[in-house]
């Protein structure tokens, strides 16, 4: 799916929760490593291997579509209490194999993990012009007019399928000119939205990303 803005490089909008800009830079955020193991001292059975799961997926994305610049809109890591020697040797044996530079722009998560290991090479900043677009982890610091590109909120649509069950669907949302992404890690769950009729919704569906029309929510508020 492709979306443009006035004064901004057009995004394609993968299915895999990601964009990339004309340049060829992927932006991707709230991957929140370290989460599965916080979650399995609480008694859920998740894999052991989710932080090399998320890693791989986002590896082969980069490689797929000749990524020159990887960037991650926030929320890198979940907590303090998710740092183990795993976490850290999947993050640091990810980075070693790129050969493109990495840009953390600061989450709230990530703030509390500062400073970040020696042996991760990336660069971190607390926002980023790119290509038109203004990138910042939570919307309500974007510039409201102005194309931005932001996350935080797991956006999720609620879509009435029966009389007493529905579906949820992790969306790209438009709001104004403020870009919203999807979360790109497993077990962050998500924030249910309500737009309004004026913004856009983008929902990846079976390998592809589509623009609901505004009359699929509008009778979804309840």
């Amino acid at each position: 799916m492709r979306l443009s803005l006035p004064d901004a490089s057009p995004l394609t909008l993968l299915s895999h929760h990601a964009a990339i800009t004309r340049e060829a830079a992927l932006v991707v955020a709230d991957l929140h490593l370290g989460k599965a193991p916080v979650l399995r001292e609480k008694g859920l059975p998740l894999p052991k291997s989710h932080t090399r799961q998320n890693l791989n997926r986002l590896f082969e994305l980069l490689v797929q579509n000749n990524i020159r610049h990887l960037i991650i809109a926030g929320d890198f890591l979940h907590g303090t209490a998710s740092r183990t020697p795993t976490v850290h040797d999947a993050v640091r044996d990810f980075l070693d194999a790129l050969s493109i530079p990495v840009t953390l722009v600061l989450g709230n998560h990530d703030r509390k993990n500062l400073p970040l290991p020696e042996d991760w090479p990336m660069e971190i900043v607390e926002s980023l012009e790119l290509e038109g677009w203004h990138v910042v982890h939570d919307p309500t610091d974007a510039p409201p007019h102005r194309p931005s590109i932001s996350a935080h909120w797991h956006p999720v649509l609620r879509l009435q399928d029966g009389k007493r069950t529905s579906l949820r669907l992790p969306c790209y949302w438009l709001k104004g000119q403020r870009l919203i992404l999807p979360s790109f890690g497993s077990f962050t769950g998500g924030q249910r939205i309500q737009p309004k009729e004026t913004d856009r919704v983008f929902a990846p569906v079976d390998g592809q990303v589509y623009e609901l029309p505004a009359t699929m929510w509008s009778v979804n508020r309840s």
